[in-house]
Order: structure tokens, then sequence, then C-alpha cells
């Protein structure tokens, strides 16, 4: 028995380091040697041993072996007090399978048992005296709280109405009997319950305080996943800006997967992909986290999360589809029909809610307001199971808009009830604007000047359109300034203000494409051709952007600046071909000035320790003073530029005398200053310049589009400087030499020498590293396998290409037979260049003598090569490692004479492996959990997992790297591995190499006459 508890402390060991399998190892190992009486003889280690491994098999993903094992501790355990961890474990269970009923009634039942009586009411508590209450030490009082914090999750997913006694019988029994580590996560949902039920934010906000310090005085590390997610999913967007959640939120989740606390792991990434569609962030953007989030829940088999997300990312798709207007979540992530009727029967009140929501939307936005309210109306069922999330008050918006949209339609009878619960609804947005105006303030002012519209109140409606879109903007809520903007231009429309409405609608048209709503875009443009050609600019090609200047509630003028991206490269070449550091300063703040629409500008530089201005110009003066040194005290707003300096962030300020932390600043009150944009010109993570700008004519001049040409800039603007102060240097080094030499024309034909001398010492530099990169990708190319070897494996078909970069990536493939074995290995180093080759030649290296040992475990060949690679890497000093896959082949005779197949065992992590099977079929092969990054770590062993799969006669593999699926065209649109894998169906039917063909001269009529920025490597590999 002493082995077996040295096995599970092991086991401990492993699982608080995320090891699981190694874990298991132990305790499996461990429970073998229990005898069939253990549970009588030695009944703590058999306890131990079961709820150990239990746990261990449910954070692996083992579910039918998790419920096997919680049934034997179940049956066998002597006190309830030992039965707990493992209800908790089945309870994890069944809501990872999203049997949330089950889990519920479970929770329920053991609550039962353990006597705990509800309390109704809010408990009369100080939060302010919880923090210093007693530790709880009475062991019923500990059980109660144990079970009660763990039974939160299911009770709020399915019986929403009994949450608040749950939270208010915790906080009862923690402030009469004292704190323990579970009191944490009840403090941060009671936070939540004073904000959503009492409507006290500020005590809300303490009492999630309260649960942050209670958390960091107990250490209890276990419960931070839950404790982040509560504070930031229902409190912090009451007091602050709903994107400051977002943070919390991925710490939330990675404290989660730290701890082993995937169930709330997969809570926060459901929230955080929600809140971040819902704070206006650019659907492309939102679309690549959705999918990240997906694919992590995914992995820890977190199933009603995953469903929860789909949702969104079906919305998202749904707006990004140009060529659709569909109002229905039908598509490749959610599906309404076969999905909605399970959410349903399982009564996901959070995830029925969602549904009917963005239903709601899309009716909405889609003007079919008849279905929008019906949704409504099938949303408000389910409204409880939100309770506290941000998606509720978003709720009420949509639905106050649906309402009003029907209002000009409507009876007498139905108009005084819609206002009604227009009123109810306001009365909630106004409170909540009131304590969050960043958040609600323009949700509250569009829903009142829509009300205005209706109600005949037109220069009410004017001002309040025009409200609700400065508070959007100045929040970047940019799909709810792009609603404003259309509604507004529809209510001018309506009254024959056609100028007006033109304005308005073209201002939607735009940020409407800014967020890549491409089927609202489409909608508009149908609707209105008589403002908006039918034809989506593409971003990269025309940057439009609209500056809004407020004159009066009814008038506004507005100026649109197209910005060609012609002209940004030309400006670019400008400055790229200027060393001489006066006329580069002198040519950057024309460029500057002219492109962001300044009156003045001044470029500050670092000078031993503080910032100097070093130029300065205006639009109305073709003379550039420069190279004055000049200190920014007293001639600029150090404020301003020290804040720039510090965050490296911008500062726009559309009217710096009335918005902003600065309007008592003393340099702008002395000159009155209008526009501000304050920009720091960053390069390889460092602060090379600072860019200040102003504009004392007008303001609202420095708008989001112009600061895209700076940004466009600034990585030239830092080269083009660097390169100039680099050859100031070397003209100052030419100089003081010259002063040493006596006679003025020796100096000046030392200098001459010595500067030609430089030339060819760059020339021949120059030549060396060329050479040197030649070699490289020679290298790369000669360690390649030979035709003539590929074609001694007989069983396979196969075709291999590789293209190295312009500057050398470190792709890397091989295909080896030795004794019989076969072992295939794909790979790509992080960035480019010499160091990249040599790292991807060390792989090779090592791949090839390890398969003259005999080892013959794909696991354990993959672990001692990365502690190979790991150590060349330290000695290197290098920060380089690589993705790499290795597949072993091992061809088998199928049952008739001619029938040949194979088994593939696949280890490490890289781009997803394509099977195909004879047809065409292609199914994506996801090697993240299969592997770690070779090189990145000493000892990889417990993340490497073993994949096992067939090949029958014509199935095969595709291997790649990301230089495929990442290849951009003009227009920086990647190829794709959905493409990738619609090509390779279509041709299955062909040889290897007409494949690979195929696939290669689709790759380069997608990349066009763009550079190639990175390797491309393709192996298709096909069962004859």
């Amino acid at each position: 028995y002493e082995i077996a508890q040295l096995n599970l402390r092991a086991a401990q060991k492993a699982k608080a380091a995320m090891a699981y399998e190694p874990a298991l190892n132990y305790l499996n190992a461990g429970r073998n040697l229990l005898a069939k009486d253990s549970w009588q003889t030695e009944y703590v280690l058999t306890l131990n041993l079961y709820v150990e491994t239990a746990e261990a098999e449910l954070l692996s993903t083992h579910f039918e072996e998790t419920e096997t094992l919680v049934q034997v501790v179940l049956q066998h355990a002597e006190t309830l007090q030992n039965k707990l961890r493992s209800y908790e474990v089945l309870i994890r269970l069944y809501m990872a399978q999203n049997e949330m009923q089950t889990a519920l009634d479970t929770a329920l039942q053991v609550l039962e048992l353990l006597g705990v009586q509800w309390e109704k009411e809010p408990p009369q508590v100080n939060i302010d005296a919880c923090y210093k209450l007693p530790e709880m030490t009475a062991p019923d009082k500990l059980a109660a709280m144990q079970f009660l914090n763990f039974s939160i999750s299911p009770i709020y997913t399915v019986a929403p109405e009994l949450f608040p006694q749950v939270i208010f019988t915790m906080v009862k029994l923690s402030f009469d009997y004292g704190n323990s580590v579970f009191s944490a996560y009840g403090y941060s949902n009671y936070g939540s319950l004073l904000c959503v039920i009492l409507e006290d934010f500020d005590s809300g906000s303490q009492a999630v305080q309260l649960a942050t310090r209670l958390l960091d005085k107990t250490k209890a590390n276990e419960f931070k996943a839950k404790v982040l997610t509560s504070t930031h999913v229902t409190v912090t967007y009451w007091k602050k800006h709903a994107r400051e959640s977002i943070e919390g939120l991925q710490d939330a989740i990675q404290s989660g997967l730290e701890m082993g606390d995937i169930e709330y792991a997969g809570i926060a990434a459901m929230h955080e992909g929600s809140y971040r569609f819902w704070i206006g962030e650019e659907l492309d953007f939102v679309e690549q986290k959705l999918s990240k989030l997906i694919k992590r829940l995914t992995s820890i088999k977190q199933s009603y999360q995953l469903v929860y997300l789909n949702i969104w990312k079906q919305l998202v798709l749904n707006l990004q589809d140009s060529h659709s207007k569909n109002e229905r979540l039908m598509g490749d992530a959610f599906n309404e029909e076969t999905t909605l009727p399970h959410l349903l029967k399982t009564n996901y009140g959070m995830a029925i809610f969602g549904v009917y929501l963005a239903k709601t939307m899309l009716c909405y936005l889609f003007r079919d307001y008849s279905d929008s309210l019906a949704n409504v109306a099938l949303a408000e069922k389910y409204e409880q199971a939100n309770m506290g999330i941000m998606v509720v008050p978003i709720f009420k918006f949509y639905a106050s808009l649906a309402l009003l949209a029907t209002y000009p339609t409507a009876s007498f009878n139905r108009q005084q009830e819609i206002l009604r619960q227009i009123e109810l609804n306001q009365d909630k947005m106004k409170m909540w604007a009131y304590h969050a105006a960043m958040n609600f303030q323009h949700k509250y002012d569009l829903v009142e000047a829509e009300k205005a519209r209706v109600l005949g109140q037109d220069l009410l409606a004017m001002d309040l359109y025009e409200k609700a879109i400065a508070m959007a903007r100045e929040n970047k809520y940019l799909h709810e300034e792009a609603l404003a903007y259309e509604l507004a231009g529809e209510f001018y429309l309506a009254r024959g203000m056609e100028k007006f409405a033109q304005l308005d609608l073209k201002e939607a048209h735009y940020h409407y494409q800014e967020w890549g709503a491409m089927a609202k875009v489409k909608d508009l443009e149908e609707r209105y051709p008589q403002f908006l050609a039918q034809k989506i600019t593409p971003t990269l090609e025309n940057i439009t952007s609209t500056v809004t200047i407020m004159a009066s509630a009814t008038r506004r003028m507005t100026t649109s600046i197209v910005l060609d991206l012609e002209s940004v490269m030309k400006a670019a070449q400008t400055l790229s071909g200027e060393i001489v550091l006066s006329r580069l300063l002198e040519k950057m703040m024309h460029i500057v000035i002219e492109n962001a629409g300044a009156e003045r500008g001044f470029l500050i530089l670092p000078q031993n320790k503080q910032w100097v201005i070093e130029a300065e110009g205006a639009i109305d003066n073709e003379n550039v003073t420069v190279l004055h040194s000049l200190p920014i005290e007293n001639h600029l707003p150090e404020a301003i530029i020290s804040y720039v300096a510090r965050t490296h962030e911008d500062v726009v300020l559309a009217d710096a005398r009335e918005e902003g932390l600065y309007t008592d600043n003393a340099y702008i009150k002395a000159h009155q200053t209008q526009s501000i944009l304050c920009f720091p010109i960053v390069y390889q993570q460092q602060l090379r310049a600072i860019l200040y700008l102003e504009n004392n004519l007008t303001t609202s001049v420095f708008t989001e589009a112009r600061l895209n040409v700076l940004r466009m800039l600034s990585s030239q603007i830092a080269i083009s400087l660097e390169n100039a102060q680099y050859a100031t240097q070397l003209e100052d080094k030419v100089t003081e030499r010259t002063k040493q030499l006596g006679k003025a024309n020796e100096e000046l034909a030392a200098a001459n020498v010595e500067i030609r001398v430089l030339n060819k010492c760059l020339e021949k530099e120059n030549l060396r590293m060329s050479a040197e990169l030649d070699v490289a990708r020679r290298l790369q190319q000669m360690v390649l396998p030979k035709p003539e070897e590929l074609e001694q494996i007989e069983e396979l078909d196969i075709a291999c290409f590789m293209e190295p970069a312009d500057e050398m990536g470190g792709d890397y493939y091989d295909i080896l037979k030795r004794d019989g074995r076969i072992k295939i290995g794909i790979g790509d180093v992080t960035g480019h260049g010499l160091e990249s080759g040599v790292l991807m030649l060390m792989v090779q290296t090592a791949i090839q003598t390890l398969l003259t040992t005999d080892i013959t475990d794909p696991k354990c060949f993959l672990t001692l090569l990365n502690e190979a690679i790991y150590n060349n890497v330290q000695r290197l000093q290098t920060d380089k490692n690589l993705t790499l896959s290795l597949v072993d082949y091992q061809p088998q005779q199928g049952i008739h004479p001619f029938e040949t197949g194979g088994i593939l065992q696949i280890t490490g992590q890289h781009e997803d492996i394509l099977l195909v099977r004879k047809g065409g079929q292609v199914e994506r092969i996801d090697t993240f959990d299969l592997g770690f990054l070779v090189g990145l770590q000493a000892d990889i062993s417990p993340f490497v997992v073993q994949k096992k799969m067939s090949l029958q006669q014509s199935d095969g593999i595709v291997l790649y790297t990301d230089g495929i699926t990442e290849a951009q065209n003009i227009q920086q649109k990647q190829y794709g591995v959905e493409r990738l894998c619609e090509v390779i169906s279509q041709n299955w039917h062909l040889s290897a190499q007409e494949i690979q063909n195929a696939v290669i001269a689709d790759l380069r009529q997608h990349i066009g006459t763009r550079k190639v920025s990175d390797d491309i490597t393709l192996l298709v590999l096909k069962q004859k």
C-alpha cells in the first residue's frame, strides 16, 4: 500500500500541473495495487484513489469512465461528507454533456441531504465588515457552503428563480459562521444580485471588490475562474465600459484551465465571445476570436458552452454574408431547426434567450418588424435565465426599437400599449445610463429619437439622433453608430430632406462596412440605390471616412475624405528615398500635415532621456523648421505628450476645449486648441518618435481614416528616421575625424575614402548575407527527399512541393524509410531568415539520427527529438521554436490478395492534417492536442498524445504549412484551409502529382502578383 500511496501523491502533483494522462497512469497503477477488500481494510486510500481517478478522467474528457468510477464511490463511501466530491464530479459531468436538468436535480438532492435552509430575502449584512469575519470551522456549514458554491451553475442555467436564494444563503452562512474559501464566489454573485435586483450598483461593485480581496487573502486560486467570471459577466459593465470585461474574462479562462476548472473556463469563454460581438468589435475579428474559443471548448468537450458560442458565431456569419439577408440562424455554426428543439427540451434558458435575441436583432435590421416582435415575445419567457448578463439591456434596446417601428401602423389602443412598454424599458435604460453612460446613453437617446419621430416631435428627434450618434462614436459602439445613422437618414428622407438623408445613409453604409456587416451594406444599397452605388469598396484600396461637425440640432456639415492607397504608397516611397535627416524631416512634416488634415504639426524625438521638438511645420507655410531640439515645456501640451510617451497610445480630441481630460490644460486654454492628435511612432516594440498635430480652425478633424494613414506610414517613418539618424551619426564621425587631420583638403579626402570603404563594406555585407541565405535555401532543398527515395516507398503515391520565400523561412518536411519503417514529418519554424533555416536543418538531422536507434514508440521519439532541439536552441540563445507533426506509416495487407492499406500514427502539433477518403471526402484532423511546440520547453512528454487511423485503397493524407493557408491576395484575403480542402476534394481522383499541381496552380492564381512572404510546402500521399 505504500507504493499505492506514492502513486496517489505523484498523480496529485501531475494533475496540479495539468498533466492528466500521466496522472491517470499513476492513479490506475495505484488502484491496481489495491486488494479486493481495500474498501474495508484501506478505506481512506481507496476513497482518495477512486475520487482522484474520477476527476482525472473527467478532466481528460473520458466521460463514460468518469461516471463508472463515481458510482463506485457513491456505493462504498461511508458518509455524506465522503461523497461530496464525487457528487461534484458527477454534476460537472452532466453539465459538460449538456444534461442541465439532470445536473440540477442532483444538486438539489444533495443540498436537501445536507439540510440546507434557503434564505429567500437579501440578508442584512455590512459588506465592509465581511472581510474581517473569522474563519468558518463548522464541518456541516463548510459542507453546505461547498455544495451551494458548486450548485450555482446548474441552478442559474435551468432554474434561475432559485439563484437568488442560493446566493443569499451563502452570504448569510458566511456572515453567521465566518468566511471560507467558498465565500468569495458567494460575494461576487451577491454583487451581481445587488446590481440586478436591488439596482444598487455601488454596493454591487463593493461586493465584487470584497470577493477579489478575499480570494487574495485565502489564496483560493481554485475559485479564481468563478469569481472573475461572475464579476466581469454580471457587474463590470454597470460601472465601466463593457470592453473592460474582456481582459478579466480572458484571465478567467486561463485560470480555469490552469486549475482544472474547465467548466468555468468554458463559461468565461462563451461570454467573452458574446461580449466581443455586442461591444461592436469588427465582425471579421469577432469571427476569428469566436472560432478560436470554439476550438478551445471543443478540445475540452464543454458542449453546453459550445452551443451558446455557436449562436453568436452564426449571427456574425449571417451579417457577414453579402449575398443573403437571412433572418434565421441556419448555417455552418448553428442550425435552429435541429438545435433549438433540443434547447427547449433541456430548458437551457440562457441559450434559448440568445437564439431569440439574435433573431430579434436580425429581423429588426432587415425590417421584418412583426417577426422581430414575435421573437421579443419568445425571448421574454427566458429573460430571467440571463439575470445580470449584458444581453438583457441589449434585448430591451432592440425590443423598444421594434415596438416603435410598428407604432405608425398600429391601432390607437395598441399604440398606447406600445408607449407604456417603451416607458417601462426606457425607465430602466435611463437608470443604467446614469451609472454607465458609456454603455447605455446612446441606446437611450436612439430609442427616444425614434419615439419623438413617431410622435411628430421633429426638432427633438433631430437633436436626439445627433446625441445618439455622437455618444456611440465616442464609446466605439460601431454597429450602433451605424444603426443611428441609418434611422436618422430614414427620418430625414421621410420628411423630404434628401440632402441630409443622403449624408446620413452614406455614413450608415460606411460604418456597416467598417463593422463588416456586408449583408446590411447590401440591404442599404438595394433600398437606397439613388444614394448608394451597389459596390462594396475594398478597405485597403479605398479607405473612406467622414468627419461630422455639429452645427445645430438640424444642421450638420459633413466632409468626406477618400484616401487613396496609391497616394499613401507614394508618400512612403518619398520618405524611403531620403537619408539626409534635415530634408527627411522637411518632407515628412509636409506629408503628415497634408494627409492628416492638420493645421500645424510637430515631430518630437528622444534626446538624453528627454523629449524635444525636432521639426515644426504648418499647412500655410512651405518652410519647415528643423533640428532645433526645442524642449516641449511651454511650447506644447506636456501632459498629452507625456501620456503618449508613457502608454504608447494615441490621444485624439475632437474638441480639446470641451472634451477629454485636458480641458484645463494651460496650453489648450491659451491657444483655444480644437482638434488634437498625438500619435506614437512605434517600431519593433520601441517608441521611436511622437507626432503632435493640431487644427484650430475646426473640430473632429482627425478621423479614423486619417489615423489609418498614419498607421500605414508609421513604420516607414520610423525606418527612414533610423536610417537618416544613422547616416547623420556617420557624418558626425567623419566630421570629428576631419578635425583631427589638420588640413581641410586632406580631411575631406580621408572622409571620402572612409565613406567609399564603408559603402564597399556594406556592399560586401549585403552580398555575404545574400550568399548565406542562398546557401541556406540550397541546403534546405538539398536535404529534401529525392524522387528516387520516394519511389522506393511502393505502398504510397507521393508528391512533394516546397518553394522557399524571398526571406528564407523554416519549413521542413521529410519522408524516410528505414528497416521497413516509414516516418513522415512536416514542420514550420517561427520567423524567417538564417536562424529559422538552421533550426530546420537541426530537426532534419535529429530525426535522421533517432531513426538509427531502436526507438519505435512515436511519443517517445517526439519527446527525445524535442529535448535535443531544446538544448540546441538554448545554446544558440534564440527564441525560435517550431510546430512539428510526425506521421508513422505501417503498410498492411488486406483480406484480398490485391487489396492494400495502412495504419497511420500521428503525434505532434502543427496545422490540421487532411485525411482524404477514396471518394474525395476530406476530414480535418486537429493536431493541437497531439503535442507542443518543439524547442520551447525541455520536456513536452505530458503534452504528447498519439492518434491512430487507417488508410484503405485510394485513401490518403495531405500535409501543408501555413504558407499555403495564410497566403494573401492583393485584397489581403487569405487562401484558407476551406479552399484547400475544396481543391483537393475536386481532384482526388487524379494522381498525387496531379493533385499537387492543381493545388499549387490554384494557390498561384489566388496570390497573383503579390510577393510570397513565407515558404510554401505541400505533401500529397495517396494509398496505392
